[in-house]
């Protein structure tokens, strides 16, 4: 049995600070740090004579010679293997180059993102070396193109609720596979799908319906696809129906285990949530410079735009959001390339955090704009229209904060379970039991501690050292009260969620600056410095009100109204009484 990997952020629910998972802040190879710039600098040249982000964006199409280019320079094939003809860029590099590719044309990103990040993550992952040898060199060259079916009409976020069935035929060693899968990315485009589907499978002498995942090819007879999808945003990438009616897949064509399809899906999307983020920042960015040179220009009662205090407020707020965020993506593919370590909690929350102050910022780059900002002939309303998305993609952010807090309750809940079992036979649990008690003891005398910091963020690491202990009291206190009932608390799930996303901001941007301090000394981080400070300010002061959140609220209230509201179908209330 494999060992299991170690998790910075589940091991924090337990009170647990893995500092080696965060100190030193991670850093490129030399080596590849170069060829991701150079590769930057061949994309940038490139997108100045073929990138149009409002044609694409009108035409809702990427033109094909457009396409055709970036295959050419090999931008199909970033993460892939060099043994595969790939450039091999690890996590950090990849992520880099959608957030640059972003910066033009979103549409653009999302088409590379979801062939690489997603539509052919699971053979890199989990595919034989006959099947990589097959498929690789063709999907690296653009050959092919990759799209992942798993969304179905009743079954989005729910994906154990897929109906798209697979059918084993052991004398003809074909399966039949039979379904409809919707909104896939690069739909129209793709030639090559990594699709999940329910087979019947014996367990234990039952018949029981698990998901496999298969790769299917547009050659396959029975492979149709509906037409484009007509978006609010990102429109530029195709997005469709896939339909499969009776496509013989031949049984070589399974990826990973017969059965553990769930797992090769949430795999490949853990991963791909990364490069989502990464290209949600790049997107942010380009705008916040437009906005940027706006206020600079722009002139009311004498003064620019950027002299006045409420302005400099949100340039401030975006300046320390995105470098947070930025601090939790790249510590997180950081920890990626490792090759040892569990990043699922940690790759949701990026997801969450980078998608939900990009949605916040880029609407606030457009109420700098002022009227501009509503007109089409500039690029804020296309960036907010095709900002809204990423809340929704890979995983509703809703569904990722419970996915953050049920699974740091996880953690410390099994703990948790074995102590209880120690008590029930204290002799031969006494081990154990003296273990919890040295450790329930310590942490109540001494806080935990992470390395030495540079003095100008002690602060800062206090506050987290400290918020850090209230996260595993609090999740204690929740399981000892709710139990398995927890499950069905979201509004408490939610703030512990956020408040674990506010903790992994805080020591990723701690990091991130001691590191550079360490580097290039305090003399020239003075910016870096503050802004650190001023984000783990914030984000401890955030923590607090959801952990103190916990106890005191009025969920009762909330759902209540809730429940009357939905049943009248409406809002009921009218003002003619004051009339």
């Amino acid at each position: 049995m494999a060992p299991v990997k170690p998790s910075f952020s589940k091991a924090l629910f337990s009170g647990v600070i893995m500092e080696d998972l965060v100190f030193p802040y991670p850093k490129m190879e030399k080596e590849e740090a170069e060829n991701v710039k150079m590769m930057i600098d061949t994309f940038n040249k490139f997108a100045e004579d073929n990138i149009d982000a409002v044609k694409f964006d009108e035409e809702a199409k990427i033109p094909e010679d457009v396409i055709n280019g970036l295959k050419e320079l090999g931008f199909f094939g970033l993460n892939t293997p060099d043994k595969y003809d790939g450039f091999g860029l690890g996590s950090t590099g990849f992520t880099k180059m959608l957030s640059a590719v972003s910066e033009h044309d979103g549409s653009t990103s999302l088409m590379l993102g979801a062939h690489q990040s997603i539509g052919i993550k699971a053979l890199n992952l989990f595919g034989s070396e006959e099947q990589k040898k097959k498929y690789l060199p063709r999907l690296v060259t653009g050959e092919l193109v990759g799209a992942f079916c798993l969304t179905e009409p009743g079954a989005g976020s729910d994906a154990a609720g897929i109906k798209t069935k697979a059918v084993r035929d052991e004398k003809s060693g074909y399966y039949v596979l039979n379904g409809t899968k919707l909104w896939i990315t690069n739909g129209g485009i793709a030639d090559f799908f990594t699709v999940f589907a329910k087979e019947d499978l014996e367990i234990k002498g039952e018949i029981q319906e698990k998901i496999t995942a298969f790769i299917v090819t547009t050659d396959m007879p029975g492979v149709s696809k509906g037409k484009e999808e007509k978006k609010m945003g990102i429109r530029g990438s195709s997005t469709t129906e896939v339909y499969f009616e009776d496509v013989k897949v031949p049984f070589e064509n399974i990826v990973g285990e017969r059965g553990k399809g769930f797992k090769v899906a949430m795999e490949v999307l853990n991963s791909g949530r990364l490069g989502l983020a990464g290209g949600t920042i790049g997107a942010f960015k380009e705008i916040f410079k437009t906005t940027l040179d706006h206020i600079n220009q722009r002139k009311q009662f004498k003064k620019t735009l950027a002299e006045f205090e409420v302005i400099k407020q949100k340039v401030a707020q975006i300046t320390i959001d995105i470098y947070a965020a930025e601090s939790m993506i790249y510590l997180t593919t950081g920890l990626v390339d490792r090759g040892d370590v569990d990043y699922s909690i940690e790759s949701a929350m990026c997801k969450i955090r980078a998608t939900d102050i990009a949605w916040e910022g880029i609407n606030e780059c457009l109420q700098m704009a002022g009227g501009i900002g509503f007109m089409k002939e500039y690029p804020y309303e296309r960036n907010v229209r095709d900002a809204r998305i990423n809340k929704i993609f890979e995983g509703t952010n809703e569904i990722l904060r419970m996915f953050i807090a049920l699974s740091g309750l996880q953690e410390r809940g099994e703990y948790l379970k074995k102590i209880g079992k120690a008590l029930r036979d204290p002799i031969k649990g006494f081990g154990l039991l003296t273990d919890f008690a040295a450790d329930w003891v310590k942490d109540r005398i001494i806080t935990g501690r992470i390395r030495d910091v540079h003095p100008s963020l002690m602060n800062a690491k206090k506050d987290f050292e400290n918020w850090a202990k209230n996260l595993r009291f609090t999740v204690e206190r929740l399981l000892m009260e709710h139990s398995k009932e927890i499950i069905y608390r979201e509004m408490i799930s939610y703030r512990i969620a956020d408040a674990a996303i506010d903790l992994f901001g805080m020591i990723a941007t701690i990091s991130r600056v001691d590191t550079r301090i360490r580097d290039i000394g305090a003399d020239k981080c003075d910016k870096e410095i503050k802004i650190c400070n001023a984000f783990c300010e914030q984000a401890w002061r955030r923590v607090r009100r959801n952990l103190l959140m916990v106890d005191k609220n009025n969920d009762d209230y909330l759902r209540e109204i809730a429940d009357f509201i939905s049943e009248e179908k409406q809002y009921p209330f009218n003002t003619e009484q004051f009339f």
